[in-house]
């Protein structure tokens, strides 16, 4: 046994190096025709061939346990902390909008189109699912994968897009994880009362991991501050950062709540708070460190996901109720960007701070599943569990190896390539601005979220800042901000 797992140890190490590799060729050749997680699915299928012939009969079983606690924890811990907090709560009212509302929104549409094919003809008889089932599917299939889409909307080109894909993206697999996880409670047999449970529940999971990761990122922040005899040892810095972020997402998983969702806000609360507690050298660090552990565990989930296509059986699947439920995957996307964006239309009379561009972008990006989808459909427990993976299995392959391919052609084809000034405007803001800047008023005002930032910045400058460290705006920056005002003499209005 360990033979063979040092044989899987060895493929999975000479991918990864194959994978850099080509990564790397491909960003040269501005190839916009071939995604690098295409690149790690074949190398994987690859591995898995030669695995497979060098083993015999033995299978490689992609591990929901490891892929939990081992490898998606850095790369959400990651996501926030390199997350640039300034943009994140510039707009955070988008990614609020269409993380929670939205995937409860795609979630629901699933759900309906999902039982709707059940019991239409789109499963035979002996295969035909519960209703329930039916409901984790749909959990499952609202996780969406955007690990592609932040690849093709550069931060440096678009960054407000960028923040908002970013932000959305990881807040979306957490709701989708507590969705999951809130309907694996309820019994086989589906009612209005389930129903109310499962929103009481819900959002009892979501405040509770908010909470902690919140709670555990400022305990960090505050510790950080208050021992700045540690700046003189950054190795324990880094690994205090790791561990403290680790921990919150550890006691959420032990209580039973969103892991992902605490870990994420602790990366988020550090980066705005403690990070500037943090010596020169382990700021600097940290975000090396823990931009290379996120990549290499993203590469390492698209491979094993190739993998574990060589050790589907083809009896297994079911290609029309497949067909079927990439349909209504595609409508349930189209209702969490599109119906929760006309709801804040409808209620702001006719305004919205995103553009149409901007909003068909999201919706297509959203469009990609991958690995914690896959993760997710292997932890249910019913007898046809066969056909809801390998439903779940095809449409991650469906959807990674085409779409992302096809993504630099469709931000093309919509006219994306050109930034507009709504980019060039908050790009300059969100390096320079405070909250007396006229640019960022006036853009946080077009977005209908003034209220929240107005009172959010209050709290944040005269509590929190002081108690547990962060970013402070200098004079200088302001005269800098000042100075481009007058001269560039930016019609606000226009924005």
């Amino acid at each position: 046994m360990e033979s063979l797992l040092g044989v899987e140890v060895f493929l999975a190490v000479i991918i990864l190096i194959l994978y850099i590799l080509t990564a790397e060729l491909i960003e040269k050749s501005k190839c916009d025709y071939l995604h690098e997680t295409t690149i790690a699915i074949g190398l994987g299928m690859i591995g898995g061939l030669g695995f497979y012939f060098l083993a015999g009969d033995q299978k490689i079983e992609f591990s929901t346990g490891i892929f939990f606690y081992f490898v998606l924890p850095p790369i959400v811990f990651a996501a926030g902390y390199t997350l640039k907090s300034r943009n994140f709560f510039l707009n955070f009212g988008f990614i609020a909008l269409y993380g929670f509302l939205g995937t409860f929104f795609s979630f629901l549409t699933l759900a309906i189109m999902a039982i709707f094919f059940n019991e239409n003809g789109a499963v035979s008889d002996t295969d035909k699912i519960s209703t329930k089932d039916c409901l984790l599917l749909a959990s499952v299939l609202s996780a969406t994968d955007t690990v592609a889409a932040i690849t093709v909307v550069k931060e440096s080109k678009f960054p407000r897009l960028h923040s908002i894909l970013f932000g959305e993206g990881v807040m979306n697999d957490a709701v989708a994880i507590v969705l999951f996880r809130t309907v694996a409670y309820i019994g086989d047999e589906f009612d209005a009362l389930d129903g109310l449970n499962l929103l009481l529940s819900f959002l009892y999971m979501t405040g509770t991991s908010i909470l902690i990761g919140l709670g555990l990122g400022l305990l960090a922040a505050y510790i950080l501050k208050k021992f700045g005899s540690m700046g003189d040892h950054p190795d324990r810095e880094t690994a205090f950062i790791i561990l403290m972020g680790y921990m919150s997402y550890i006691v959420s998983e032990l209580l039973d709540l969103s892991g992902i969702m605490a870990i994420f806000v602790c990366g988020v609360t550090m980066a705005h708070y403690a990070w500037h507690n943090l010596s020169r050298d382990s700021q600097q660090g940290t975000n090396l460190v823990f931009s290379a552990f996120s990549q290499g565990a993203e590469a390492l989930t698209f491979t094993y996901l190739g993998m574990t296509v060589t050790t589907t059986g083809w009896e297994d699947w079911n290609i029309l109720f497949l067909l079927c439920m990439f349909v209504a995957m595609v409508v349930g996307r189209a209702a969490s960007i599109f119906m929760s964006s006309a709801i804040v239309y409808l209620l702001q009379w006719g305004h919205f701070g995103l553009d149409s561009k901007s909003i068909c972008v999201a919706w297509f990006t959203g469009l990609i599943r991958g690995a914690i989808a896959f993760a997710l459909v292997l932890q249910i427990e019913s007898e046809h569990q066969k056909v809801l993976v390998s439903t779940t299995l095809g449409i991650a392959l469906l959807t990674t190896i085409c779409l992302t391919n096809l993504l630099s052609p469709y931000t093309r084809f919509i006219g994306l390539e050109s930034s507009s000034s709504q980019e060039i405007y908050f790009e300059l803001m969100s390096k320079t601005a405070n909250t007396d800047d006229k640019i960022y008023t006036q853009t946080i005002e077009s977005s209908g979220l003034s209220w929240f930032h107005r009172n959010w910045q209050k709290i944040d400058e005269k509590y929190l800042t002081p108690i547990f460290g962060g970013m402070k705006i200098e004079e200088e920056q302001k005269k800098v901000w000042d100075k481009l005002w007058a001269d560039d003499e930016i019609e606000i209005n226009k924005l």
